[in-house]
C-alpha cells in the first residue's frame, strides 16, 4: 500500500504540472542560451512479474535538465539525467555535453560526450524503448570525443573519434551508471572502451514533395583494453540502412554486425561481454547480426491528439554461438501531443530473451535463461518537457 500511495501522488505531481503549463516553458536567457527539462512517469504492466499485479503500476521515469547555446558559429548541448527505481535505489548521471562551432553552412565540429554517427539516426525505432540495437550500444549512443559533420548535395558524412566511453555517474554498480550501453568493468570482468573510430555517409533521394529517404554505411572499430591481463582486444560493427517516407507512410530497415574480441584471462567466457547502463550490467553476446524492421503512419491531428503516429518496430539479435538462445522484440505503439508540451508513448511489447521484457535480465542478451517463450509488458509514459 505505502508504494501503491508512492505512485499515485507522483502521477498528482505530473497531473499538477500539466494544468499549470503556461507557467512551464523553457527558459531563454538571451544570448543564444536556453535551459529546459523534463519530468516522466510510467505507467507499467510485465506478465512475468508478481510485483505488476493485472492493474499495473505507475513509476517513476525521468527529471532531466537540458542546457544549450546556438549563437553566431558556435553552439553547445548538455543534459543529465536522474532516475529513482521501485524500491528506493536511485542513479544519476550525464547524458551529453559538448561544444561545437560551424563552418559555414554545410560543416561542424562538435568536442564532448556527443553522439556517435552510426546508423539511422537519430534513432532507428519509433517507440519508447528504441530498437534492440541500443540495448547493445549501437542505437544513441553517447562517448567522449570529437566528431565532423560535412554535407555535400545529397550526401551526409560524419567521422568520429571517441578516446573513451561517455563515464560513470552516481549509482549503486561499479561503473553502470550512465546513459549509454558500453563494455563496463564489473567484477572480475574488467574490460572497457577506448579509441573509437565512427564513420557515416548516407545519401538522400527525394520524389516529389511526397517522398524522402535515405541510405547509409556506417563503420565502428575499436579498442577494448583488459585491466587484469594488460592486453587489448578489439570491437568492430558495421551497418547498413534504408529509410523512406512516402505520404504518411515510413520504414526503417537496419543490418547490423558487430564483433567484440576481448583478452580476458584464462577462465573467462570470452563468448560473453558485460555491458551496462542505468545503473545495470548484464551479459551481451560478444559477436551477433542485429535487424531492426519499423514501419509507421503518421496520422497527424486525430481528435484532440496531435503529432499521432502509428508504429510497429520489429528486432531480432542473432547470435554467433550455436547454444545461444537469440533475442528479439515487438513493439506496437502510438505516440502523440495531447497537449503543448506533453508527449506520450502508448507501447505494447513483447519479447523473448530480453532484458526489460521477460525475467532474463541477466543473460538474455548473452546464452539465454531457461524461460525461451515470448512475454508481454504494456508501457505508457507521460512526459512533460519544458
Amino acid at each position: 500500500m505505502p508504494i501503491r500511495i508512492l505512485c499515485i501522488r507522483q502521477l498528482g505531481v505530473l497531473a499538477i504540472a500539466i494544468l499549470t503549463l503556461d507557467t512551464a516553458v523553457a527558459f531563454d536567457l538571451g544570448n543564444g542560451f536556453r535551459l529546459g527539462g523534463a519530468l516522466r512517469y510510467n505507467y507499467v504492466y510485465q506478465d512475468w512479474d508478481p510485483r505488476y499485479d493485472g492493474a499495473g503500476l505507475i513509476n517513476f521515469d525521468t527529471f532531466r535538465i537540458d542546457t544549450g547555446y546556438d549563437h553566431g558559429d558556435w553552439l553547445a548541448s548538455a543534459q543529465y539525467r536522474f532516475y529513482r527505481y521501485r524500491g528506493g535505489t536511485e542513479t544519476n548521471f550525464l547524458q551529453h555535453a559538448w561544444v561545437g562551432r560551424r563552418f559555414g553552412d554545410r560543416t561542424q565540429l562538435q568536442l564532448g560526450v556527443n553522439s556517435i554517427p552510426f546508423g539511422i539516426l537519430p534513432y532507428a525505432s519509433h517507440s519508447f524503448f528504441f530498437s534492440i540495437a541500443y540495448y547493445v550500444g549501437l542505437e544513441d549512443s553517447y562517448n567522449l570525443g570529437g566528431k565532423l559533420m560535412h554535407t555535400i548535395g545529397p550526401w551526409d558524412l560524419q567521422l568520429g573519434y571517441y578516446v573513451r566511453d561517455g563515464g560513470h555517474g552516481s549509482g549503486n554498480s561499479e561503473s553502470s551508471a550512465r546513459y549509454t550501453f558500453n563494455l563496463v568493468e564489473d567484477g572480475a570482468i574488467r574490460n572497457h572502451e577506448r579509441d573509437t573510430l565512427v564513420g557515416r555517409a548516407a545519401y538522400t533521394f527525394e520524389q516529389g514533395a511526397a517522398r524522402r529517404g535515405e541510405v547509409g554505411l556506417s563503420l565502428l572499430a575499436g579498442r577494448l583494453p583488459n585491466a587484469t591481463t594488460g592486453r587489448d582486444g578489439h570491437r568492430r560493427a558495421a551497418a547498413v540502412h534504408y529509410q523512406d517516407s512516402y505520404g504518411p507512410w515510413g520504414v526503417m530497415l537496419q543490418a547490423a554486425r558487430y564483433v567484440n574480441s576481448v583478452e580476458n584471462p584464462p577462465g573467462q567466457d570470452r563468448r560473453i561481454v558485460i555491458m551496462g547502463a542505468y545503473d545495470f550490467p548484464y551479459e551481451v553476446a560478444a559477436r551477433a547480426n542485429v535487424y531492426t524492421v519499423n514501419l509507421s503512419y503518421t496520422l497527424g491531428t486525430w481528435g484532440p491528439l496531435h503529432d499521432v503516429t502509428l508504429y510497429a518496430d520489429y528486432g531480432w539479435l542473432s547470435k554467433d554461438v550455436a547454444g545461444f538462445r537469440d533475442s528479439a522484440q515487438r513493439v506496437f505503439g502510438m505516440s502523440f501531443t495531447p497537449i503543448d508540451k506533453v508527449f506520450v508513448y502508448v507501447d505494447y511489447l513483447r519479447g523473448r530473451q530480453h532484458p526489460y521484457i521477460g525475467p532474463n535480465f541477466t543473460t538474455g542478451l548473452a546464452a539465454g535463461g531457461s524461460d525461451d517463450t515470448w512475454h508481454e509488458r504494456v508501457n505508457i509514459n507521460v512526459g512533460l518537457y519544458f
